[in-house]
């Protein structure tokens, strides 16, 4: 008995605690796919997740090797996707180019026939190491005939504003007429070296008619532009024809206009229309007592299309006007003078 207590004493002493095993670091989903046509092209575009299914190892999307694009045309429960779908490509991860946002893209063209008024469903995995993630959310895509590409974008400029007009295409892809569009994006790039970069949509709002006006062009370098139509949010045609327009800015702003003036009780306050330059960086106020005077900087460091002059005394009279500097520095010419008696 004494022996077996002995042995038993002996055993709990050493017994150790419960390992705690670490959290796995498994590849997650691809949680933000997107799925858009382009002409006789489906796109498919996703960011990888930012963290690995540890919740604090970072995702490394240069040790991510291959990507898994599954298919489906066919009515499908979303149990059994992966089991009836295609796999219908497996492009690998270094050939695929990341966009400035982080979001990675990869395209598969369709034969007309396969587009026309069909549902099509893609979801994709990939492979970090030698380790492959789930299956992403199922993205789902009404395709239609594209319209037919815009053949005619012709540039030209105004200043600094790069200005585009093209034609309504009449046909769509396969030559039957056209209905109605949804309007139009405006895509450029901006060629400042070896390195061309990618083609980004540059008009927030769909566009309603050919025509369009680039105000941002403070960057100097190559500026090259394709306008696609739209049938709808994600249905677009294939690029219009490509042209390109070398931007070096040493146009200034335009000149503010509609400058006026009101008197408070302690100073006088100005107000003009902001000037639509999107490179604009600041406004300059000028002042002077009487029309034969040099004007006299005020201030150099507006930002806002306001200003409130409190060096001001009873009874003068002052005359203002305003100029307008872009972020490379060029100004332009001041404004139409107005004047202000302080009573």
């Amino acid at each position: 008995m004494k022996l077996l207590t002995l042995i038993l004493l002996f055993s709990y002493c050493g017994k150790k605690a419960p390992l705690v095993l670490e959290p796995e670091k498994l590849p997650l989903a691809v949680v933000s796919l997107q799925v858009r046509q382009i002409g006789n092209q489906i796109e498919l575009s996703w960011k990888f997740p930012a963290l690995l299914s540890d919740g604090k190892t970072s995702m490394l999307p240069a040790q991510v090797r291959n990507i898994y694009i599954y298919h489906l045309a066919k009515p499908f429960v979303p149990d059994t996707f992966l089991k009836k779908s295609e796999l219908l490509a497996k492009p690998k991860a270094s050939e695929l180019g990341m966009r400035p946002d982080g979001t990675v893209a990869y395209a598969v063209t369709f034969k007309d026939k396969l587009l026309q008024d069909k549902e099509h469903a893609f979801a994709l995995a990939y492979t970090l190491g030698r380790t492959r993630s789930a299956l992403s959310a199922i993205q789902k895509i009404l395709t239609r005939t594209p319209p037919k590409a815009v053949s005619d974008l012709k540039i030209g400029h105004e200043g600094k504003v790069v200005v585009l007009n093209w034609s309504r295409p009449q046909v769509d892809s396969e030559g039957r007429p056209l209905g109605t569009l949804a309007g139009y994006t405006v895509y450029r790039r901006i060629n400042q070296g070896k390195n061309p970069g990618v083609f980004q949509a540059i008009n927030s709002i769909k566009l309603t008619g050919e025509y369009y006006e680039d105000y941002d062009t403070g960057s100097d370098g190559e500026y090259e532009y394709q306008v696609v139509s739209l049938l709808s949010e994600r249905i677009e045609s294939a690029p219009s024809n490509q042209m390109k327009i070398k931007i070096h800015d040493t146009f200034p702003p335009d000149i503010p206009t509609n400058l006026v003036i009101f008197t408070a009780k302690d100073h006088i306050f100005l107000t003009w229309e902001a000037v639509r330059d999107r490179d604009l960086d600041h406004y300059i106020v000028y002042r002077k007592l009487s029309r034969n005077e040099e004007y006299k900087l005020l201030d150099a460091t507006v930002t806002e299309n306001f200003y409130r002059d409190r060096q001001v005394v009873k009874g003068e009279l002052y005359i203002y006007a305003i100029a307008a500097v872009d972020k490379k520095g060029n100004k332009s010419d001041t404004s139409p003078p107005v004047r202000q008696l302080f009573e």
